[in-house]
């Protein structure tokens, strides 16, 4: 007789669940480390909190929407897995390549948010968000490989 796993215990497992929480964790550490280069300290400690959160929560979205592109293009979810190296390449590089876009936009265009003057810049963009979009995708295809051998 086959006994069925629980839907919540198979969910558990799933790669993009690790990311969630792994991303969740190390992008809110990293928001909240940023948090002095961004001209919004002014409006106080609530707003400041849920600003970081909500940001926070973006971040999850891009670095979903990166692991899914990266699946499709490579045809498995288990790349980060796999130590297909293209595959972590293109999770990077789409992250990276969003983050860009919506710095400029954002700051430039839709003045949702503003650096502060100890933000450093490349080409009118902040360090600080490319940076994060750089190492923390990084450090998450190296905690999903860990975790998946274990």
């Amino acid at each position: 007789m086959k006994i069925l796993t629980p839907l919540w215990m198979r969910a558990r497992s799933a790669p993009e669940i690790k990311l969630i929480g792994w991303g969740f964790l190390l992008n809110g550490i990293w928001e909240f480390l940023q948090s002095p280069l961004y001209a919004d300290h002014d409006r106080g400690t609530i707003y400041i909190l849920w600003s970081r959160l909500h940001c926070t929560a973006g971040d999850i979205l891009i670095l979903l929407g990166a692991y899914w592109i990266t699946a499709l293009m490579f045809r498995t979810r288990s790349w980060p897995t796999d130590k297909r190296y293209p595959a972590v390449l293109v999770f990077i590089g789409c992250g990276f390549i969003y983050t860009v876009w919506s710095e400029w936009f954002n700051t430039r265009v839709a003045d949702a948010w503003t650096y502060a003057p100890t933000m450093p810049l490349v080409f009118g963009v902040g360090a600080s968000p490319l940076l994060q979009w750089l190492l923390v995708p990084v450090a998450l295809v190296f905690l999903l490989e860990r975790s998946g051998r274990s």
